[in-house]
């Protein structure tokens, strides 16, 4: 196996992104040395708005502040915590409502349970919270997403920024935590516990995994938390299982050749490419699709 000498830093430590100047910025480290590169060497997380990605070739090996790279222990919420936001918000958020217009309360109330979906008016009033809980139940995290009721579309703020925040930040905020390492996994990971031989079909959102679940009941439906997801330190838990990936119309190639990759280290990935080939819009995804094609709950 080859190996590099230069890797981005693991830890959750950002910088500023020399072009869109956002504090989203990830350096990359001298393996040998654990030092940081020059300021220019690294990826911004930024992918859409900003895409700034310079990697460094073997004679730039010039590096400065001196650090000693260690990665930090992963923090976890308890399951406790998830009961109580469960059992104490009325489940209304305007996802889950959303939902309620295109399915019945049935299968919209057994999704948002099988993905522990809860609310959380904190940050934003409808706002709906999906987390991150791996095979072991241990969870990784609360992602905070905001969304129209009406057309169930991301809200987006007076820069045109979609609403994000996570559970971990506002306990931090409100010092109910004094730190927390993120260390994220699949959405609904916890789930292929449930039967080892179905299927597994991954998808980039999280919205898109919840509304495949009801209409494709006979996959386990999982998602990567966006479009750079398909990585060997996410898809490890599931590298024994079948797996068919659904990239949003667009990023096909991306997921095709990262698929690749990872078929390469011993995992059983086909990258669907219908949605690519078809009429629709970039950026369309798969749930779009079938809710676009989808009636009226009363006439299922």
């Amino acid at each position: 196996m080859k190996h590099y000498r230069y890797s981005l830093d693991k830890s959750s430590k950002k910088f500023i992104c020399p072009k869109c100047h956002k504090k989203t910025f990830v350096k990359f480290i001298d393996i040998e040395t654990e030092t940081y590169l020059q300021e220019e060497y690294g990826r911004c997380d930024r992918e859409t708005n900003c895409g700034y990605f310079n990697t460094p070739t073997s004679e730039h090996i010039n590096t400065f502040e001196k650090v000693t790279v260690s990665k930090p222990e992963t923090s976890y919420h308890g399951l406790e915590l998830v009961d109580k936001m469960y059992a104490e918000e009325p489940n209304s958020n305007n996802f889950t409502e959303f939902l309620k217009t295109k399915f019945t309360a049935e299968e919209v109330f057994t999704a948002m349970q099988k993905y522990f979906i809860t609310d959380s008016n904190e940050r934003w009033q409808g706002a709906t919270v999906f987390w991150q809980i791996d095979n072991l139940e241990k969870v990784h995290a609360g992602k905070i997403l905001h969304y129209n009721r009406q057309n169930g579309r991301r809200m987006k703020d007076e820069n045109n920024k979609s609403s994000i925040d996570w559970i971990h930040s506002l306990l931090k905020k409100n010092k109910s935590i004094p730190e927390f390492n993120l260390s994220q996994c699949l959405f609904g990971l916890h789930l292929i516990n449930e039967n080892k031989t179905k299927t597994v079909a991954l998808v980039e959102s999280e919205k898109t995994a919840v509304i495949m679940s009801i209409f494709k009941p006979n996959y386990t439906w999982l998602a990567t938390g966006s479009k750079s997801g398909l990585k060997y330190q996410f898809l490890k838990p599931i590298k024994d299982y079948r797996i068919i990936a659904f990239p949003d119309k667009g990023e096909y190639s991306d997921w095709f050749h990262m698929a690749e990759q990872l078929n390469k280290l011993g995992f059983k990935i086909t990258v669907n490419d219908w949605l690519e080939n078809s009429d629709y819009k970039t950026g369309t995804d798969i749930a779009d699709v079938n809710l676009k094609e989808y009636k009226e709950p009363q006439n299922r």
